[in-house]
């Protein structure tokens, strides 16, 4: 259900926004759009950088992009994103971790409240002292998943601000994703940057273990040449493809040759999974570990998907086996989770609740009037 509110001017400060792919860049998007599509004037102010793709026309919301001249550690130099970030607006959301964000709001004088979606901590300790500035100016707090309350140490003394909201995709570009073809091999798919965390050589090693699986790989890092070195040495490369990145709008292609979906992060920085939101749209079954984060609040062991202990090549290969092997507990978990993301991960679902939060920190001050969901199970 939509619910329509007196239009305000939403302003949000990202750091990247598509067509740019990633799980950050997706919920900036849903929101600015779906914002938009209820009467809001939403804009985003994000950084672009050598090598990114082209903006296109797909674009329902004004976008300002400042372009970065080089990256400093996991961050930007883009002094252009300052003086864009001046822009009047009824409420200024800004998405953690952006430090270029934080010094831009500091700066600039503004009335307007302050929400701020918390998707991770930072990584250095130097980038810390303009978030906590900006914490403490927030009149609210979004975290998608009750475990980023415990792993975000950031939020240590801003409790009383914190709200859950999940994250939530447009389900009907995935449910327009066709089953996989009859009679050919069962394939898995990663999406996802090949990082460290990723996990993605505890997945080629459980691959080795399963001869008759297929595995394709989307996404490019730091970690690509290594892991292609890898699947050599474990002569399962004749097995695997490549993709690199690859255009976010033609992901449901991929989607609709995979079996199944395979997550198998082994650290918390995995924090919560857009990916997973995605599959189950599509009507496709998961495997995840069982990293202590929002990513066990979305996929649920032996309902949508399977779950096998971090780093247990065996059992992920045991579990990816079982899904390559059964259509009947494929289709059965898959049912389930497009239902899970309808009930539970739905973009207007998430839209609605930041809307009506945007409306609450606008209203007259006394006690910022926020659900604070540390108080719900």
């Amino acid at each position: 259900m939509i619910v329509n509110f007196h239009s305000m001017r939403i302003l949000h400060l990202a750091k990247y926004y598509w067509p740019r792919s990633g799980g950050m860049e997706r919920v900036v998007q849903g929101l600015a759009e779906g914002a938009a599509e209820r009467g809001h004037e939403a804009e985003v102010i994000a950084i672009t950088a050598f090598g990114d793709p082209p903006p296109g026309k797909r674009r329902r919301t004004p976008v300002k992009r400042a372009w970065s001249f080089a990256p400093v550690g996991t961050q930007e130099l883009a002094p252009a994103y300052l003086a864009a970030a001046w822009k009047r607006a009824d409420v200024i959301h800004l998405h953690h971790p952006n430090s270029l964000a934080d010094i831009a709001y500091a700066l600039r004088p503004s009335l307007a409240p302050l929400v701020v979606t918390q998707h991770a901590d930072y990584p250095s300790f130097k980038y810390k002292l303009p978030s906590k500035y900006v914490l403490w100016r927030a009149e609210a707090i979004v975290v998608p998943s009750r475990a980023h309350i415990a792993l975000c140490s950031e939020l240590r003394g801003f409790e009383e601000k914190v709200t859950v909201i999940p994250f939530g995709i447009g389900e009907r570009r995935w449910e327009l994703v066709p089953p996989p073809s009859p009679g050919n091999p069962p394939r898995a798919l990663f999406i996802g940057h090949l990082h460290a965390f990723k996990g993605v050589d505890f997945l080629l090693r459980a691959l080795e273990l399963v001869p008759n699986l297929r595995l394709d790989i989307v996404g490019s890092g730091p970690q690509a040449n290594r892991l292609r070195t890898l699947a050599r040495a474990l002569a399962v490369d004749d097995r695997v493809k490549w993709y690199g990145e690859y255009p976010d709008e033609d992901l449901p292609r991929r989607m609709a040759d995979a079996d199944f979906l395979v997550l198998p992060s082994v650290s918390v920085e995995e924090m919560f999974g857009m990916v997973l939101l995605e599959a189950m749209a599509a009507g496709r079954p998961v495997i995840t570990t069982d990293v202590p984060s929002g990513v066990r609040e979305v996929n649920q062991d032996g309902v949508t998907g399977l779950e096998v202990p971090m780093r247990d090549i065996g059992a992920l290969a045991e579990a990816m086996r079982t899904l390559a092997e059964d259509a009947e507990l494929r289709d059965r978990l898959g049912r389930a989770g497009r239902e899970r993301v309808r009930q539970r991960f739905s973009l207007a679902a998430m839209t609605d609740a930041h809307l009506k939060l945007y409306q609450q920190v606008r209203a007259p001050k006394g006690p910022v009037p926020v659900e604070n969901s540390l108080t719900k199970r």
